[in-house]
Protein backbone atom coordinates (compact mmCIF):
# COMPACT_ATOMS: atom_id res chain seq x y z
CA UNK A 1 0.00 0.00 0.00
CA UNK A 2 1.35 3.43 -0.96
CA UNK A 3 2.36 6.20 1.34
CA UNK A 4 -0.22 8.91 1.94
CA UNK A 5 1.95 11.33 3.90
CA UNK A 6 4.74 13.23 2.15
CA UNK A 7 7.85 14.57 3.89
CA UNK A 8 6.38 18.10 3.77
CA UNK A 9 3.27 16.81 5.58
CA UNK A 10 5.39 15.26 8.30
CA UNK A 11 7.36 18.51 8.70
CA UNK A 12 4.07 20.43 8.97
CA UNK A 13 2.82 18.01 11.66
CA UNK A 14 6.06 18.38 13.65
CA UNK A 15 5.84 22.16 13.40
CA UNK A 16 2.14 22.15 14.37
CA UNK A 17 2.94 19.94 17.37
CA UNK A 18 5.68 22.28 18.55
CA UNK A 19 3.57 25.40 18.02
CA UNK A 20 0.35 24.07 19.47
CA UNK A 21 0.44 21.14 21.87
CA UNK A 22 3.73 22.00 23.58
CA UNK A 23 2.94 25.72 23.64
CA UNK A 24 -0.53 25.15 25.08
CA UNK A 25 0.93 22.97 27.84
CA UNK A 26 3.60 25.55 28.65
CA UNK A 27 1.09 28.40 28.56
CA UNK A 28 -1.41 26.62 30.79
CA UNK A 29 1.31 25.66 33.23
CA UNK A 30 2.56 29.27 33.39
CA UNK A 31 -0.93 30.41 34.47
CA UNK A 32 -1.01 28.18 37.57
CA UNK A 33 -0.64 30.29 40.70
CA UNK A 34 1.83 27.89 42.39
CA UNK A 35 5.01 27.30 40.32
CA UNK A 36 5.51 23.93 42.06
CA UNK A 37 2.25 22.63 40.55
CA UNK A 38 2.40 21.36 36.97
CA UNK A 39 -0.59 21.32 34.67
CA UNK A 40 -0.72 17.50 35.08
CA UNK A 41 -0.94 17.99 38.85
CA UNK A 42 -3.69 20.55 38.37
CA UNK A 43 -5.58 17.98 36.25
CA UNK A 44 -5.25 15.45 39.10
CA UNK A 45 -6.74 18.07 41.43
CA UNK A 46 -9.50 18.63 38.85
CA UNK A 47 -10.39 14.92 38.76
CA UNK A 48 -10.44 14.78 42.57
CA UNK A 49 -12.65 17.88 42.80
CA UNK A 50 -15.00 16.62 40.07
CA UNK A 51 -15.45 13.31 41.90
CA UNK A 52 -17.41 15.35 44.47
CA UNK A 53 -18.46 13.38 47.51
CA UNK A 54 -17.44 10.10 45.81
CA UNK A 55 -14.04 9.03 47.16
CA UNK A 56 -11.46 8.46 44.44
CA UNK A 57 -8.27 6.37 44.40
CA UNK A 58 -4.95 6.86 42.65
CA UNK A 59 -5.82 3.91 40.38
CA UNK A 60 -9.08 5.55 39.32
CA UNK A 61 -7.28 8.80 38.54
CA UNK A 62 -4.70 6.91 36.46
CA UNK A 63 -7.52 5.18 34.58
CA UNK A 64 -9.28 8.50 33.93
CA UNK A 65 -6.02 10.05 32.67
CA UNK A 66 -5.25 6.90 30.64
CA UNK A 67 -1.77 6.59 32.19
CA UNK A 68 -0.06 4.14 34.54
CA UNK A 69 -0.36 4.34 38.32
CA UNK A 70 3.36 5.06 38.55
CA UNK A 71 2.97 8.06 36.20
CA UNK A 72 0.40 9.55 38.59
CA UNK A 73 2.02 8.40 41.84
CA UNK A 74 4.94 10.85 41.87
CA UNK A 75 2.66 13.79 41.06
CA UNK A 76 0.25 12.73 43.82
CA UNK A 77 3.23 12.51 46.19
CA UNK A 78 4.18 16.11 45.38
CA UNK A 79 0.58 17.29 45.88
CA UNK A 80 0.53 15.50 49.26
CA UNK A 81 3.87 17.12 50.23
CA UNK A 82 2.52 20.55 49.23
CA UNK A 83 -0.54 20.00 51.43
CA UNK A 84 -2.93 20.39 48.48
CA UNK A 85 -4.42 16.90 48.75
CA UNK A 86 -4.74 14.36 51.53
CA UNK A 87 -4.94 10.60 51.59
CA UNK A 88 -7.30 8.59 53.78
CA UNK A 89 -7.44 4.83 54.18
CA UNK A 90 -10.63 2.90 53.55
CA UNK A 91 -12.24 1.79 56.83
CA UNK A 92 -12.70 -1.79 55.61
CA UNK A 93 -9.69 -2.28 53.32
CA UNK A 94 -6.77 -0.30 54.80
CA UNK A 95 -4.74 -0.86 51.60
CA UNK A 96 -7.23 1.25 49.64
CA UNK A 97 -6.37 4.96 49.88
CA UNK A 98 -8.77 7.77 48.91
CA UNK A 99 -7.61 11.18 47.77
CA UNK A 100 -9.34 14.47 48.57
CA UNK A 101 -8.41 18.12 48.23
CA UNK A 102 -7.45 19.92 51.42
CA UNK A 103 -9.02 23.33 52.09
CA UNK A 104 -5.83 24.91 50.75
CA UNK A 105 -5.96 22.63 47.69
CA UNK A 106 -9.61 23.43 47.01
CA UNK A 107 -8.93 27.17 47.27
CA UNK A 108 -5.97 26.88 44.89
CA UNK A 109 -7.97 24.69 42.50
CA UNK A 110 -10.92 27.12 42.21
CA UNK A 111 -8.62 30.12 41.81
CA UNK A 112 -6.87 28.44 38.88
CA UNK A 113 -10.05 26.95 37.46
CA UNK A 114 -11.39 30.51 37.13
CA UNK A 115 -8.21 31.61 35.31
CA UNK A 116 -8.48 28.69 32.85
CA UNK A 117 -12.18 29.27 32.23
CA UNK A 118 -11.53 32.94 31.43
CA UNK A 119 -8.72 31.96 29.06
CA UNK A 120 -10.86 29.33 27.32
CA UNK A 121 -13.75 31.78 27.05
CA UNK A 122 -11.41 34.23 25.33
CA UNK A 123 -10.26 31.52 22.89
CA UNK A 124 -13.88 30.53 22.18
CA UNK A 125 -14.86 34.16 21.55
CA UNK A 126 -11.94 34.82 19.22
CA UNK A 127 -11.92 31.48 17.40
CA UNK A 128 -15.62 30.74 17.62
CA UNK A 129 -17.01 28.29 20.16
CA UNK A 130 -18.25 25.79 17.55
CA UNK A 131 -14.96 25.82 15.63
CA UNK A 132 -13.01 25.51 18.89
CA UNK A 133 -15.04 22.49 20.03
CA UNK A 134 -14.88 20.92 16.55
CA UNK A 135 -11.08 21.33 16.52
CA UNK A 136 -10.84 19.59 19.90
CA UNK A 137 -13.06 16.78 18.58
CA UNK A 138 -10.69 16.35 15.61
CA UNK A 139 -7.67 16.28 17.93
CA UNK A 140 -9.37 13.60 20.06
CA UNK A 141 -10.09 11.53 16.94
CA UNK A 142 -6.45 11.81 15.83
CA UNK A 143 -5.31 10.68 19.28
CA UNK A 144 -7.65 7.67 19.11
CA UNK A 145 -6.32 6.70 15.67
CA UNK A 146 -2.72 7.01 16.90
CA UNK A 147 -3.57 4.83 19.93
CA UNK A 148 -5.13 2.23 17.59
CA UNK A 149 -1.99 2.15 15.43
CA UNK A 150 0.15 1.67 18.55
CA UNK A 151 -2.02 -1.28 19.66
CA UNK A 152 -1.68 -3.03 16.27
Amino acid sequence: RGKIMEQADISFIAQAYNKSIKLIGTLLESKISDPQVSFDMFMIMHIIEQSGSEPITLSEIAETQEVTKSAISRKVGTLLDLGLIEQKSDRVDRRKKYLTLTNRGREMYWKNDKIFKEMLDDVAKRYGKDDFLKTLEHINKIVEVIKDTMDN
